[in-house]
């Protein structure tokens, strides 16, 4: 896949990454997990649009945050109108939030599946 082509090319020594996908309602789990898997090791700043990617669900958010670098400092990350996101999924995006985390901003607008209980999952590992 394109994506795929894309994480292959990313430099070894990449600081920072910042990529909109926003409104790519064909990528699915498996490209965001291509990525994932690509990712820097050294990698202080990472920045994903994902608004309107429809597709997009906890599992490929789960192996997003399972595949973040130890090095990173700051996260944004942007799931507007992913509707497929739930609870679980933002529970396995605050159990895998790096320790070195400076800086975390999230958009979760319209993300109807998420309730009390996954927002305070994530507030529960906020230093």
């Amino acid at each position: 896949s394109g994506l795929a082509a894309l994480a292959h090319g990313l430099p070894a020594g990449l600081q920072q990454l910042q990529l909109d996908f926003t409104s790519c309602s064909q990528l699915s789990d498996e490209g965001v997990a291509e990525l994932a898997c690509r990712l820097p090791g050294g990698l202080q700043l990472l920045r994903l649009d994902l608004t309107d990617c429809s597709l997009l669900s906890d599992g490929g958010l789960t192996t997003l945050v399972g595949r973040m670098p130890a090095s990173l400092q700051q996260l944004q990350l942007n799931f507007t109108g992913c509707s497929q996101i739930s609870d679980s999924g933002l529970a396995a995006l605050a159990d895998g939030l790096p320790g070195s985390l400076q800086q975390l901003q999230l958009n979760l607008t319209r993300c109807s599946q998420l309730s009390d209980a996954g927002l305070a999952a994530l507030a529960g590992h906020l230093p």
